[in-house]
Protein backbone atom coordinates (compact mmCIF):
# COMPACT_ATOMS: atom_id res chain seq x y z
CA UNK A 1 0.00 0.00 0.00
CA UNK A 2 2.90 2.34 0.93
CA UNK A 3 4.51 1.75 -2.35
CA UNK A 4 1.60 2.19 -4.57
CA UNK A 5 0.35 5.36 -2.54
CA UNK A 6 4.22 6.48 -3.16
CA UNK A 7 4.10 6.04 -7.33
CA UNK A 8 0.83 6.96 -7.47
CA UNK A 9 1.75 10.58 -5.87
CA UNK A 10 4.57 10.79 -7.85
CA UNK A 11 2.63 10.27 -10.96
CA UNK A 12 0.20 12.90 -9.44
CA UNK A 13 2.68 15.53 -8.45
CA UNK A 14 4.83 15.24 -12.55
CA UNK A 15 1.39 15.87 -13.87
CA UNK A 16 0.45 18.71 -12.26
CA UNK A 17 4.00 20.21 -12.53
CA UNK A 18 3.19 20.17 -16.26
CA UNK A 19 0.07 21.52 -16.28
CA UNK A 20 1.40 24.42 -14.17
CA UNK A 21 3.69 25.17 -16.81
CA UNK A 22 0.60 25.21 -19.35
CA UNK A 23 -1.72 27.08 -17.30
CA UNK A 24 1.11 30.24 -16.01
CA UNK A 25 -0.45 32.18 -18.53
CA UNK A 26 -3.69 31.92 -17.19
CA UNK A 27 -2.22 33.14 -13.99
CA UNK A 28 -2.14 36.88 -12.29
CA UNK A 29 0.99 38.50 -13.62
CA UNK A 30 0.99 41.37 -11.28
CA UNK A 31 -1.27 41.14 -8.84
CA UNK A 32 -2.27 44.49 -7.13
CA UNK A 33 -4.74 43.39 -4.18
CA UNK A 34 -4.04 43.95 -0.92
CA UNK A 35 -2.87 41.45 1.68
CA UNK A 36 -3.44 41.65 5.24
CA UNK A 37 -0.70 39.17 7.03
CA UNK A 38 -1.60 38.06 10.26
CA UNK A 39 0.76 36.74 12.72
CA UNK A 40 -0.38 35.31 15.79
CA UNK A 41 2.21 34.63 18.85
CA UNK A 42 2.59 32.90 21.88
CA UNK A 43 5.91 33.58 23.66
CA UNK A 44 7.86 33.71 20.48
CA UNK A 45 10.27 36.12 21.99
CA UNK A 46 13.47 34.64 20.10
CA UNK A 47 12.43 34.35 16.59
CA UNK A 48 9.56 37.07 16.13
CA UNK A 49 11.73 39.97 14.97
CA UNK A 50 13.51 38.00 12.20
CA UNK A 51 9.90 37.21 11.09
CA UNK A 52 8.61 40.22 10.82
CA UNK A 53 12.24 41.63 9.45
CA UNK A 54 11.66 39.38 6.53
CA UNK A 55 8.08 40.46 6.07
CA UNK A 56 8.62 43.99 5.43
CA UNK A 57 11.33 43.11 2.49
CA UNK A 58 8.07 41.03 0.66
CA UNK A 59 8.48 42.44 -3.14
CA UNK A 60 4.81 42.82 -3.12
CA UNK A 61 2.57 46.64 -3.50
CA UNK A 62 0.16 46.87 -1.03
CA UNK A 63 0.61 44.74 2.29
CA UNK A 64 0.14 45.02 5.84
CA UNK A 65 1.32 43.53 8.95
CA UNK A 66 -1.39 42.38 11.50
CA UNK A 67 0.88 41.21 14.75
CA UNK A 68 -1.51 40.07 17.25
CA UNK A 69 0.34 38.86 20.71
CA UNK A 70 -1.91 35.54 22.21
CA UNK A 71 -1.32 36.96 25.75
CA UNK A 72 2.53 35.59 26.08
CA UNK A 73 4.00 34.93 29.10
CA UNK A 74 7.63 36.27 27.70
CA UNK A 75 8.48 39.88 26.59
CA UNK A 76 7.14 38.72 22.68
CA UNK A 77 4.55 42.04 22.79
CA UNK A 78 7.12 44.15 24.29
CA UNK A 79 10.20 43.54 22.35
CA UNK A 80 7.45 43.76 19.36
CA UNK A 81 6.46 47.21 20.29
CA UNK A 82 9.87 48.74 20.79
CA UNK A 83 10.91 47.84 17.38
CA UNK A 84 7.55 48.35 15.00
CA UNK A 85 5.62 50.04 17.71
CA UNK A 86 5.33 52.91 15.38
CA UNK A 87 5.98 51.10 11.53
CA UNK A 88 3.73 51.81 9.26
CA UNK A 89 3.33 48.84 7.74
CA UNK A 90 2.63 47.11 11.30
CA UNK A 91 -0.25 47.17 13.23
CA UNK A 92 0.22 45.45 16.90
CA UNK A 93 -2.68 43.82 18.87
CA UNK A 94 -2.43 42.37 22.59
CA UNK A 95 -5.47 40.10 23.88
CA UNK A 96 -5.58 37.27 26.33
CA UNK A 97 -4.94 33.63 25.69
CA UNK A 98 -7.00 31.51 23.86
CA UNK A 99 -5.09 29.68 21.38
CA UNK A 100 -4.19 30.18 17.66
CA UNK A 101 -7.20 29.98 15.81
CA UNK A 102 -8.49 32.72 18.26
CA UNK A 103 -5.47 35.52 17.41
CA UNK A 104 -6.10 34.61 13.61
CA UNK A 105 -9.81 35.17 14.02
CA UNK A 106 -8.57 38.65 16.10
CA UNK A 107 -6.62 39.45 13.01
CA UNK A 108 -8.85 38.47 10.76
CA UNK A 109 -11.68 40.64 12.34
CA UNK A 110 -9.09 43.92 12.74
CA UNK A 111 -8.17 43.60 8.54
CA UNK A 112 -10.44 45.24 5.99
CA UNK A 113 -8.45 43.83 3.05
CA UNK A 114 -10.05 41.25 0.70
CA UNK A 115 -7.56 38.71 1.22
CA UNK A 116 -5.13 37.12 3.87
CA UNK A 117 -2.02 35.99 4.24
CA UNK A 118 -1.71 33.63 7.83
CA UNK A 119 1.55 32.39 8.85
CA UNK A 120 3.23 31.17 12.12
CA UNK A 121 5.79 33.25 14.37
CA UNK A 122 8.87 31.47 13.57
CA UNK A 123 8.20 31.22 9.88
CA UNK A 124 10.22 33.43 6.89
CA UNK A 125 9.00 33.97 3.91
CA UNK A 126 11.36 34.27 0.53
CA UNK A 127 10.93 37.93 -0.96
CA UNK A 128 8.43 36.55 -3.31
CA UNK A 129 6.20 34.08 -1.57
CA UNK A 130 3.30 36.88 -1.57
CA UNK A 131 3.81 37.52 -4.73
CA UNK A 132 3.76 33.83 -5.78
CA UNK A 133 1.06 32.79 -3.93
CA UNK A 134 -1.44 35.78 -5.29
CA UNK A 135 -0.79 34.82 -8.82
CA UNK A 136 -3.35 31.78 -8.13
CA UNK A 137 -6.26 33.73 -7.23
CA UNK A 138 -7.07 34.20 -10.95
CA UNK A 139 -10.65 32.64 -10.50
CA UNK A 140 -13.37 33.49 -8.35
CA UNK A 141 -13.91 30.01 -7.00
CA UNK A 142 -9.84 30.00 -5.67
CA UNK A 143 -10.00 30.61 -1.72
CA UNK A 144 -6.97 29.30 -0.57
CA UNK A 145 -3.39 28.80 -1.88
CA UNK A 146 -1.36 26.72 -0.25
CA UNK A 147 2.65 27.44 -0.01
CA UNK A 148 5.75 25.17 -0.18
CA UNK A 149 7.22 24.45 3.77
CA UNK A 150 11.26 24.37 3.92
CA UNK A 151 12.98 23.59 7.12
CA UNK A 152 14.94 26.68 7.87
CA UNK A 153 17.04 25.64 10.88
CA UNK A 154 19.03 22.42 9.69
CA UNK A 155 21.62 22.05 11.67
CA UNK A 156 21.38 17.74 13.10
CA UNK A 157 20.43 14.73 12.24
CA UNK A 158 16.43 15.54 13.29
CA UNK A 159 16.46 18.69 11.61
CA UNK A 160 18.14 17.16 8.19
CA UNK A 161 15.44 13.99 8.20
CA UNK A 162 12.38 16.60 8.30
CA UNK A 163 14.14 19.02 5.70
CA UNK A 164 14.30 15.91 3.66
CA UNK A 165 10.14 14.72 4.72
CA UNK A 166 8.89 18.36 4.11
CA UNK A 167 10.00 17.92 0.41
CA UNK A 168 9.30 14.62 -0.60
CA UNK A 169 6.46 13.78 1.42
CA UNK A 170 4.46 17.01 2.95
CA UNK A 171 4.74 19.41 -0.10
CA UNK A 172 4.70 16.57 -2.88
CA UNK A 173 2.01 15.60 -1.97
CA UNK A 174 0.41 19.06 -2.16
CA UNK A 175 1.31 19.33 -5.26
CA UNK A 176 -0.35 16.19 -6.32
CA UNK A 177 -3.82 16.85 -4.12
CA UNK A 178 -4.01 20.17 -6.65
CA UNK A 179 -4.50 18.36 -9.63
CA UNK A 180 -7.78 16.66 -7.84
CA UNK A 181 -8.34 20.00 -5.40
CA UNK A 182 -8.14 17.24 -2.68
CA UNK A 183 -5.49 19.42 -0.72
CA UNK A 184 -7.16 19.14 3.05
CA UNK A 185 -4.31 21.27 4.05
CA UNK A 186 -3.83 25.06 3.67
CA UNK A 187 -0.28 24.76 6.26
CA UNK A 188 -0.44 27.28 9.03
CA UNK A 189 3.41 28.50 7.99
CA UNK A 190 2.30 29.82 4.63
CA UNK A 191 -1.24 30.08 3.50
CA UNK A 192 -3.16 32.92 1.71
CA UNK A 193 -7.02 32.90 2.34
CA UNK A 194 -10.27 35.30 0.97
CA UNK A 195 -11.11 36.85 3.68
CA UNK A 196 -14.62 36.97 2.66
CA UNK A 197 -14.69 33.01 2.59
CA UNK A 198 -13.44 32.30 5.68
CA UNK A 199 -15.77 34.14 7.20
CA UNK A 200 -18.52 32.39 5.03
CA UNK A 201 -17.25 29.06 6.32
CA UNK A 202 -16.87 30.10 10.29
CA UNK A 203 -13.32 31.37 10.49
CA UNK A 204 -10.67 29.11 12.25
CA UNK A 205 -12.24 27.07 15.24
CA UNK A 206 -11.13 25.84 18.59
CA UNK A 207 -12.66 22.34 19.00
CA UNK A 208 -9.63 20.78 17.11
CA UNK A 209 -5.78 20.61 17.62
CA UNK A 210 -5.43 21.52 13.55
CA UNK A 211 -7.27 24.37 13.09
CA UNK A 212 -5.55 24.43 9.23
CA UNK A 213 -6.88 21.56 8.39
CA UNK A 214 -10.51 21.47 9.85
CA UNK A 215 -10.44 25.64 7.96
CA UNK A 216 -9.15 23.52 4.59
CA UNK A 217 -11.82 20.96 4.58
CA UNK A 218 -14.77 23.05 5.31
CA UNK A 219 -13.47 25.10 2.45
CA UNK A 220 -13.97 22.20 0.17
CA UNK A 221 -17.39 21.66 1.19
CA UNK A 222 -18.32 24.80 0.44
CA UNK A 223 -17.89 24.10 -2.89
CA UNK A 224 -14.43 25.96 -3.87
CA UNK A 225 -11.07 25.16 -4.99
CA UNK A 226 -7.68 25.11 -2.96
CA UNK A 227 -4.72 25.54 -4.98
CA UNK A 228 -0.87 25.21 -4.26
CA UNK A 229 2.07 27.20 -5.17
CA UNK A 230 5.31 25.07 -4.94
CA UNK A 231 7.22 28.73 -5.84
CA UNK A 232 5.96 30.57 -2.50
CA UNK A 233 8.47 29.08 -0.36
CA UNK A 234 8.24 29.36 3.87
CA UNK A 235 11.35 28.80 6.12
CA UNK A 236 9.75 27.36 9.67
CA UNK A 237 11.59 26.40 12.50
CA UNK A 238 11.14 22.12 13.01
CA UNK A 239 11.07 20.52 16.25
CA UNK A 240 15.24 19.52 16.45
CA UNK A 241 14.34 17.02 19.64
CA UNK A 242 12.94 13.70 19.62
CA UNK A 243 10.61 15.02 22.49
CA UNK A 244 9.50 18.11 19.99
CA UNK A 245 9.07 15.89 17.08
CA UNK A 246 7.34 13.60 19.05
CA UNK A 247 4.52 16.47 20.38
CA UNK A 248 4.46 17.74 16.85
CA UNK A 249 3.75 14.90 15.73
CA UNK A 250 0.80 14.31 17.87
CA UNK A 251 -0.79 17.16 17.85
CA UNK A 252 -0.87 16.92 13.79
CA UNK A 253 -2.14 13.60 13.53
CA UNK A 254 -4.28 13.80 16.36
CA UNK A 255 -5.94 17.00 15.19
CA UNK A 256 -6.46 15.86 11.61
CA UNK A 257 -8.10 12.50 12.85
CA UNK A 258 -10.23 15.13 14.97
CA UNK A 259 -10.97 17.36 11.49
CA UNK A 260 -11.81 14.41 9.68
CA UNK A 261 -14.32 12.95 12.25
CA UNK A 262 -15.45 16.32 12.64
CA UNK A 263 -16.50 16.30 9.49
CA UNK A 264 -17.39 12.64 8.77
CA UNK A 265 -20.32 13.72 7.06
CA UNK A 266 -17.85 13.76 3.64
CA UNK A 267 -17.70 9.75 3.84
CA UNK A 268 -20.96 9.27 2.79
CA UNK A 269 -21.65 12.06 0.29
CA UNK A 270 -20.49 11.91 -3.28
CA UNK A 271 -19.94 14.94 -3.85
CA UNK A 272 -17.38 15.31 -1.36
CA UNK A 273 -16.05 11.16 -1.42
CA UNK A 274 -12.50 12.84 -2.66
CA UNK A 275 -11.87 14.44 0.09
CA UNK A 276 -12.10 11.45 2.27
CA UNK A 277 -9.06 10.07 0.43
CA UNK A 278 -7.14 13.06 0.81
CA UNK A 279 -7.05 13.36 4.01
CA UNK A 280 -6.57 9.84 4.87
CA UNK A 281 -2.30 9.71 3.99
CA UNK A 282 -1.78 13.55 5.43
CA UNK A 283 -2.62 12.02 8.97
Amino acid sequence: MAIFRTVMIAYLAIRQKRKNRKEQSELISDPQEKVSIIIPAYNEEVTVLATIKSLLHLDYPAYELIFVDDGSKDKTFEIVSKVYGDHPKVRLFTKPNGGKASALNYGIQQSDAAFVLCIDADTQLKTDALRMLMKYFNKDQVAAVAGSVKVGNVHNMLTHWQAIEYITSQNMDRRAFDLLNMISVVPGAIGAFRRSVILEVGGFTTDTLAEDCDLTMRILKAGYTVRNSAEAVAFTEAPDTVKMLFKQRFRWSFGVLQSFWKNKNTLLNPDTDILVWSVCPIS
